[in-house]
């Protein structure tokens, strides 16, 4: 019954059955069963059921507030005797947005096996949201920042990774055929590639002697992954507004160049998620300080070399 309950759990919090399944590591049809069976173990209906979503009932939502905060506590207990003897083993669940899982994810789990054999890890690859947090032990997002930029309140506990400068660009090409944006405003009149999935949008922003202009760009292109968009870019497509990290290597050839170099952009900062915990596993924490110091190893890696935007680090 403890199974179901906990299973029910994970319904609820992602309002459907397929999605707790696979965070249950259960086929949905199991899952279903199982949710059905504990419906007649306790006699009373849990969840309202539609073709959209899982919602539950008021029986339903007295089970889950009780149950969810004992199955943190129960958590907290295992992590507490795992942590007797420091022993780094167990499964470490990651949703990452995508740049950061290519650029430095990769590498930095490959290391961490390295050391520590013992320890499985689930790793999430997607534009990921907070509410992504109660599925996954960490999650690694980027936000915009710039100045005035507030964050919103927030129980997690957040450790900024790292920095990354937005950096206005196009090829070589483009530039013989459109003349260059000498200020921001220049950008209504050219073609602009958008990536939906990217701090900031279609809303560009820039800062120039202490002034702040946002610039909410046309649409030439949309799409969701930043990688295509810099390949459109790089093909003479359009003026595209990317971070340094992912166009390093095409700026320092000439693929692409950057323009408006003079106008301060906004950056985004990865930054790592977790729930606070009374007691945290040994495996979440050693790959917590493992993952802080990797990034800021490979942060260096990457800036190396670029004077212009040292103050980004």
């Amino acid at each position: 019954m403890l199974d179901k309950i906990i299973f029910f759990i994970y319904v609820v919090r992602c309002n459907s059955f397929s999605e707790a399944a696979k965070c249950y590591g259960i086929s949905t049809s199991a899952g279903s069963r199982w949710i059905l069976e504990l419906e007649k173990q306790i006699g009373v209906s849990l969840l309202k059921r539609t073709t959209r979503k899982v919602i539950p009932t008021q029986a339903g939502l007295r089970l889950y507030e009780c149950f969810d905060s004992i199955n943190q506590e129960i958590d907290d207990v295992l992590n507490e005797i795992q942590s007797i003897n420091n022993q780094t083993c167990g499964l470490i669940k990651i949703a990452a947005t995508p740049l950061f899982a290519r650029h430095y994810l990769a590498e930095i789990i490959g290391l961490f096996l390295i050391q520590y054999p013992y320890v499985t890890f689930k790793i999430v690859e997607s534009a990921v949201e907070l509410d992504m947090i109660e599925h996954v032990d960490f999650c690694i997002l980027a936000a915009a920042n710039y100045a005035g930029h507030r964050e919103k309140d927030s129980l997690l506990v957040k450790r900024v990774l790292t920095k990354a400068p937005l950096i206005t660009c196009c090829s070589p090409a483009y530039l013989e055929r459109h003349d260059e944006p000498k200020v921001p405003q220049d950008l209504y009149s050219h073609n602009c590639l958008y990536a939906s999935t990217l701090v900031g949008g279609n809303r560009w922003i820039f800062a120039h002697n202490n002034e702040q202009v946002t610039v909410e760009i046309t649409q030439t292109v949309e799409v969701e992954n930043s990688i295509i968009l810099k390949e459109i870019a790089m093909h003479g497509g359009g003026i595209a507004y990317l971070p340094l990290t992912l166009i390093k290597q095409e700026l320092e050839d000439g693929t692409l160049v950057e323009i408006l170099e003079e106008f301060q952009t906004s950056y985004f900062e990865f930054s790592l998620y977790y729930r606070p915990r009374k007691q945290i596993a040994a495996r979440h924490e050693n790959f917590k300080k493992f993952l802080i110091e990797q990034t800021n190893i490979i942060t260096e890696r990457i800036y190396s070399g670029i004077k212009s935007h040292s103050d980004y680090l």
